[in-house]
């Protein structure tokens, strides 16, 4: 049987004819296209650039996946950076600072992905480091300002015996019993020195304590009673009211810094 469709004369190349209805690299309509064709194309032919998708030759590809390390190192950073503008607290900045930092420089030095990560985690980390370092040069300044030992008298006593915690710098007290009156020339520290004066267990008599300096001039007194009582003389409680007895003018003229 003849082939409806060949050319007249007979076609060697007849079968690269398409079904009705298309031609030849097209399919009819509501057919699908060959495998590995593209709709609209000769057989042979490329699809033009994009047309491979995410991975072709001008594509939308997919977004870069962050990196877990440089994420940890941006957190931290970020963490030290708000941590150190605290007060006291912001000495663990001075753990996770040089943390963030550290990561940071791996992860540019490695060129993983997520670069603004950790440059974020480096500049980051740098700041919390700095600012923390800055407290404790001031802190340590004020403190060695303040703090110096000097030579006091110490007294105590109480009615019925008493615990005694002697503090002279800033160890730990030492705590002892008594049942007469104490009194010792100590040197103290003026930030840390002090002594604590509470009853026995069960009694409920006065206690009381009382520092003098190296003049015989009365510093600082406590006294309280009851079973509960104590009586507590601190020498960084004189400090603070020398403190609050400076007297600071209110307003300052042009006149008076001339």
């Amino acid at each position: 049987m003849s082939d409806p469709y060949a050319r007249p004369g007979g076609d060697p190349h007849h079968g690269s004819w398409s079904s009705p209805g298309g031609y030849a690299g097209r399919p009819a309509p509501g057919q699908q296209p060959y495998p590995g064709q593209y709709q609209g194309a000769y057989p042979g032919q490329y699809p033009p650039g994009g047309y491979y998708g995410y991975y072709g030759s001008g594509g939308n590809q997919p977004p870069p996946r962050t990196h877990g390390m440089t994420t940890f190192a941006m957190v931290t950073g970020i963490v030290a950076a708000a941590v150190s503008l605290v007060p006291f607290l912001g000495f663990v900045s001075f753990v996770l600072g040089p943390l963030a930092m550290v990561l940071g420089i791996v992860g540019i030095a490695k060129r993983i992905r997520s670069r603004g990560f950790s440059v974020t985690a480096l500049v980051t980390g740098t700041f919390g480091l700095l600012v923390s370092i800055l407290y404790a040069v001031l802190l340590s300044t004020i403190l060695s300002f303040y703090d110096n030992t000097q030579s006091f008298e110490f007294e105590a006593e109480g009615t019925d015996g008493y615990v005694l915690s002697l503090t002279t710098t800033s160890a730990m007290p030492e705590t002892t019993n008594h049942s007469r009156p104490f009194r010792s020339t100590v040197d103290a520290s003026t930030l840390f020195g002090g002594l604590v004066v509470t009853n026995l267990e069960g009694k409920r008599g006065e206690v009381g304590c009382r520092i003098y300096d190296s003049a015989g001039n009365l510093l600082v007194e406590s006294t309280d009673a009851g079973s509960d009582a104590v009586a507590e003389c601190m020498l960084s409680d004189v400090l603070v009211r020398k403190v609050e007895d400076l007297d600071f003018p209110e307003e300052i003229s042009a006149r008076d810094l001339g």
